[in-house]
């Protein structure tokens, strides 16, 4: 076979051991025609090549860190008993698995996070923890250095004394303080007894062959949750929302801790409504979710975040005309009295005020006269406007006249609205879905909604050039809901008069001539297009 004819997979290249290890560079075959390449290209691919034998043959990506050395990794497996982390060694470390849970037993990490651990042993594995293992010949060498570089350690808690928890470390005797064993108040430390935790070592008494360790726990969480706090600060920005926990209640608000980063809850912003003080509402060690709305650090002092519950929570008044509308009666507390009225709660965040001229029947000049702060009160709703965050109520509405309460009203009692009940109404307003008609025979300010097709009108009739406001209308009750809302037909009152007047009609016509069954189809017919 010539040079020219020479396969491309037998090019020097390609074929590692017969090119590079046999040094047959100068007697490689060139390349084929329309393939020639400049030399030095070549060789630097050669060499790249040989690099990357060199790796395939020796694994080792790097030098492990001695025993005892902090590193960090990423984390690129988990399982039920092991994990492994990718730390830049010869081999990726393995893990307890269980060292990566919290307290409560949930998982702290994912795959692809990043964590700092300690190298514990370098054997055939290479074996990462969160604390130094002792060797019981060399414990207090290592425990010094534990010391020095504010390692952790692993401690077993072996008894309960008056002043805190007993811990056996690697032979040696260690004591942890009542102080140390959790960053608060520790209530039950005698559920420590048994457990193996791990601890920074604060100090080493040596007396004779005797040696005592003084050992926090404390420390070690202090220290974790400070770098959480630093994580997170790094990605805390207005507008985030997050889980907290309430710290502490004050007069003016709640501090929640956010995860080792307090924030200030002000007792405006614990819900929508008014909240006289936050013990009402929020009680310690609550779980609650909260948007950060200001980040502010002045010169010299500590950041200041300022939180809201009630931002991340809907907004009450974005649903109001659900819950309430105009003529609806129902009930609220008194939450606070001014010299025009009394504003009422009508549900949490939702207030309506009462005018001081809908509070009782005769005049009065003060609210405080007629009305307490707290007092449950009957009230109708007169008008609600959401875009003003407003709702207009009346409580004379729900209470009867002095006349009526002593009889001596001329006025009928009010009636209860029933489906079918064929009553007087007026045009009060035209919307383009319906009618809002009063309706005075079930009280001052009852009113229902004629729905659009049922006022026999087309679909795209414009229902203010038919209906004027103050226009009287002879209606039938369609529906009543269980809250109250009332709807109407005109309609069906039309249909019924105009089937009654039928009736009439051909009651006389059948007296005087016979049948009326010309007539009668004549009727539906006529009916039947109207609608």
């Amino acid at each position: 076979m010539s040079d020219e004819q020479t396969p491309l997979n037998s090019h020097p290249l390609n074929d590692p051991g017969e090119g590079i290890a046999n040094g047959d560079q100068e007697a490689a075959a060139p390349a084929p025609s329309g393939l020639e390449e400049d030399p030095a290209k070549v060789e630097a691919q050669r060499a790249a090549f040989a690099q990357m034998l060199d790796q395939y043959g020796n694994p080792d990506r790097g030098e492990t860190p001695p025993v005892g050395t902090r590193v960090k990794g990423r984390l690129i497996q988990i399982g039920d008993e092991h994990s492994f982390v990718d730390f830049g060694g010869r081999s990726e470390g393995m893990v307890e698995t269980r060292l990566l849970r919290q307290e409560d037993g949930s998982l702290a990490y994912k795959v692809g996070d990043t964590v700092e651990l300690t190298v514990i042993a370098d054997q055939d594995q290479v074996v990462l923890g969160t604390a130094v293992q002792i060797d019981n010949a060399d414990a207090l060498r290592v425990l010094r250095e534990a010391r020095q570089q504010g390692l952790p350690v692993s401690g077993k808690v072996i008894a309960l004394n008056a002043g805190g928890l007993e811990v056996q470390v690697s032979g040696q005797r260690g004591f942890c303080p009542f102080s140390q064993i959790e960053i608060g108040y520790c209530s039950e430390p005698s559920a420590y007894i048994g457990q193996t935790l791990e601890f920074l070592v604060e100090q080493i008494e040596e007396k004779g062959k005797s040696t005592n360790l003084v050992l926090s726990r404390r420390a070690l969480l202090a220290r974790a949750e400070a770098k959480r706090a630093e994580e997170l600060l790094a990605t805390l920005k207005p507008g985030a929302e997050l889980e907290g926990t309430v710290m502490r209640l004050q007069p003016f608000g709640a501090f929640v801790d956010l995860g080792g980063i307090e924030g200030l809850v002000h007792v405006s912003e614990i819900r929508y409504g008014r909240t006289e003080h936050p013990s009402d509402v929020l009680k310690v060690g609550q779980r609650v979710r909260v948007r950060v709305l200001r980040m502010e650090q002045e010169e010299g002092k500590r950041l200041r975040i300022s939180l809201s519950i009630k931002a991340a929570t809907p907004d009450p008044w974005d649903q109001v005309t659900e819950q309430f509308w105009e003529g609806k009666k129902t009930s609220g507390t008194v939450v606070r009295l001014t010299n025009f009225g009394a504003f009422v709660e009508l549900t949490p965040g939702i207030e309506g005020l009462v005018h001081i001229s809908e509070i009782a029947h005769r005049p009065i000049t003060d609210p405080s006269d007629v009305l307490k702060i707290g007092e449950q009160v009957e009230v109708t709703v007169l008008k609600v406007e959401p875009e003003r965050r407003r709702v207009s109520l009346s409580i004379r509405d729900r209470i009867p006249a002095p006349a009526a309460a002593e009889g001596a009203s001329d006025s009928p009692a009010e009636r209860q609205p029933k489906t079918g009940d064929v009553v007087d109404a007026v045009v009060r307003a035209i919307k383009p879905y319906g009618i809002f008609a009063d309706l005075p025979v079930y009280g001052a300010r009852v009113s229902g909604l004629i729905p659009r097709e049922e006022t026999g009108e087309k679909r795209d009739t414009d229902l203010s050039k038919r209906f004027q406001p103050g226009t009287p209308l002879k209606v039938t009750v369609i529906d009543v809901t269980a809250d109250g809302k009332i709807r109407l037909s005109l309609t069906a009152h039309q249909e019924m008069e105009e089937r009654r007047g039928f009736e009439e009609f051909r009651a006389k016509a059948s007296a005087s001539r016979g049948s009326g069954t010309s007539m009668e189809e004549a009727f539906k017919r006529a009916m039947k297009a109207n609608r």
